[in-house]
């Protein structure tokens, strides 16, 4: 009995060790000593952090957020720094971001750098801005789109990371597809269609344009690309087989997207089994 306790004891003082560590560094230490009571009480049921023995950083920024605890503030505009990184492929990591940096606001956010080794992709962001990004907004935009944030690391007020699990991911602006008798129209003004596919079947695109080069990429559900089909013949409708792999589909024109400005029609004929 007396060793169970022990055991107990030394894993909740481990779990206060991650927590109050992962606290201090998400500010500076002026700040931390500052409001160092506060803090604690704030804090003070520890287990309502964990889940399964894991820290649940998103309740920690969470409870920080909402108790004024999490300075992002810079004193004149600045350039900030921000690293992302999640078992993905480096296209839908790039989308992704892009998407959710888009919605917040932010219209120019050059890439500083992108990685890809195995199944990790990483991609680090440049923004001038007056603040840091809001950690409870940008993991809720985030999950919106399949990811989950597992990690966050604030190297200092200017300079922060990020760590995703991928989930089911969801791409900005892709279009849900499903089987249906009658056809989606859709209209794009660059031209570029993303279909997100439910379901095997044939999928039949229909252009408003007779001139319009069919150009149609095909990827899994992490943004791998499987197969691509492209042809210099004009047309104004094609037909194509759509596995159980595929996720995402990409449609534009060879030469130019902007044939397709006008529209398209879509429909998803289920398999006959």
């Amino acid at each position: 009995m007396r060793l169970v306790l022990l055991i107990t004891a030394f894993y909740f003082c481990l779990s206060a060790d991650a927590l109050d560590t992962k606290i201090k560094s998400l500010m500076d230490h002026t700040f931390y000593q500052t409001n160092k009571n506060f803090i604690q009480r704030v804090f003070s049921h520890k287990k309502a952090f964990y889940e399964q023995g894991t820290l649940q950083i998103q309740k920690v920024i969470n409870a920080l957020k909402e108790n004024g605890l999490l300075p992002l503030k810079f004193k004149k505009p600045s350039s900030l720094r921000v690293h992302f990184e999640a078992k993905t492929s480096p296209l839908l990591l790039l989308k992704t971001i892009r998407g959710v940096l888009s919605s917040m606001g932010y219209a120019y956010f050059p890439i500083l750098e992108v990685t890809h080794n195995q199944d990790d992709s990483s991609a680090t962001f440049a923004l001038t801005t007056e603040y840091a990004l809001d950690p409870t907004l940008l993991a809720k935009l985030f999950a919106k789109q399949g990811f989950t944030l597992l990690d966050l690391k604030r190297n200092s007020l200017k300079d922060w990371s990020y760590t995703f699990q991928v989930n089911t991911p969801k791409l900005a602006h892709a279009t849900l597809i499903i089987p249906v008798n009658d056809g989606i129209e859709l209209k794009e003004i660059s031209g570029v269609y993303w279909l997100d596919m439910t379901d095997s079947g044939k999928l039949i695109i229909a252009a408003n344009d007779k001139e319009w080069q069919p150009q149609v990429s095909f990827f899994d559900a992490t943004l791998h690309m499987l197969n691509y089909t492209a042809t210099d013949t004009p047309t104004e409708k094609i037909s194509l087989d759509i596995t159980d792999k595929v996720r995402f589909v990409r449609v534009s024109d060879v030469n130019n997207p902007l044939v397709l400005k006008g529209g398209i029609k879509v429909w998803l004929e289920p398999i006959k089994r």
